[in-house]
């Protein structure tokens, strides 16, 4: 009774609070309107310059989740990114229905990805979003409005639970956490006419957290026409989210799972990760989901990121491509000699 009570309370604040905005923005049209108060990047904006660093927020010493990126930007048509870390880059120039891409390293990672796509277009991850089909709150009060999504992954029988939450401060992106997406929106400041995060935080692991931090921002008053010009055109590095039946498809080398003993906890039960595949068909990351036992999300971590799959490819071009992939667990509580107790 007194967690209804809770819930009810803090929608009638939030309700109260939109209601009394200039806007009066609805629970429904929020996404919406946070979209257009804080995105750089929509039609009619001011041109900019920009530059973003990726650093792991819990080790900055680690090389491996280091990123420098940087934006040119003077219309949603034409503008010119650069994306740089220890083993990838990317020089990415769209100009008109034009498109020029220069590549080193074979694999664009996911969680620099996360990054570009949280700086730049943040509308990506709330397209269709309306946060009045969910009741599912799940942060009783505070200052942060969010909802809570499930849908089913897997293939039946096999199926669990998996969740997309969004979380809004006020008439602004709080965080976002679905499948492989991660982004929390830290420390707004006014540019123009638009309140822009300077920090971007994702979510990796326990443990490990990466920040972007926005260093450089402002007006591209007088742009540099030959930064957007483009010889050759050429295609671009494609990512695909595909179905788990799809990606099963294209298994090479994937033996089935070993359940190692556990000390307690539920021996059997079920788990869902996101994986990230490269061109050729190689496991190059992997994230934890929905699991009900977490050292069985830790074998399967380990077990799949040796599985090789076939290489994907639309009209013959290679392609990475995502999925989530639902297991089902059987182990058992183990003995004196396995560890246990």
């Amino acid at each position: 009774m007194r967690h209804n009570q809770r819930f009810g309370f803090a929608v009638f604040i939030l309700v109260c609070q939109l209601a009394s905005a200039a806007d009066k923005v609805s629970i429904a049209d929020l996404p919406k309107h946070a979209i257009e108060q804080s995105q750089i990047t929509l039609p009619g904006s001011r041109p900019f310059h920009l530059k973003a660093r990726v650093v792991e927020a819990t080790n900055p010493d680690n090389d491996n989740y280091k990123a420098e990126i940087e934006e040119y930007w003077t219309a949603p048509d034409r503008w010119r990114r650069t994306v740089k870390t220890s083993d990838f880059s990317q020089t990415l120039v769209m100009h008109g229905e034009k498109v020029s891409e220069t590549l080193s390293g074979t694999y664009y990672p996911r969680w620099t990805r996360t990054m570009v796509n949280a700086i730049f277009d943040p509308g990506a991850a709330l397209q269709k979003l309306d946060m009045s089909k969910s009741p599912d709150n799940p942060m009783i009060g505070g200052t942060e409005f969010c909802r809570r999504f499930a849908f089913r992954a897997g293939i039946p029988p096999i199926g669990n639970n998996v969740f997309s939450t969004f979380c809004f401060e006020g008439n602004l992106i709080k965080s976002v956490g679905m499948p492989g997406y991660e982004a929390e929106y830290k420390n707004y400041k006014k540019f123009t006419n638009k309140q822009v995060a300077r920090q971007v935080r994702e979510y990796i692991e326990s443990g490990t957290e990466l920040e972007a931090t926005v260093y450089e921002l402002s007006e591209l008053l007088t742009p540099n026409d030959s930064l957007f010009d483009i010889a050759q055109p050429s295609s671009q590095l494609q990512t695909v989210i595909v179905d788990e039946q799809t990606v099963r498809g294209l298994s090479q080398d994937t033996p089935a799972l070993k359940w190692p003993p556990i000390q307690g906890g539920k021996t059997t039960g079920m788990l869902s990760i996101y994986v990230c595949i490269d061109r050729e068909g190689r496991v190059r990351e992997i994230y934890g989901l929905n699991s009900d036992h977490p050292m069985m999300s830790d074998a399967a971590h380990e077990q799949v990121m040796n599985w090789r799959f076939k290489p994907a490819s639309i009209g013959g071009v290679p392609v990475q491509i995502e999925s989530i992939l639902t297991f089902a667990y059987e182990t058992k509580i183990a003995t004196a000699s396995e560890g246990g107790k």
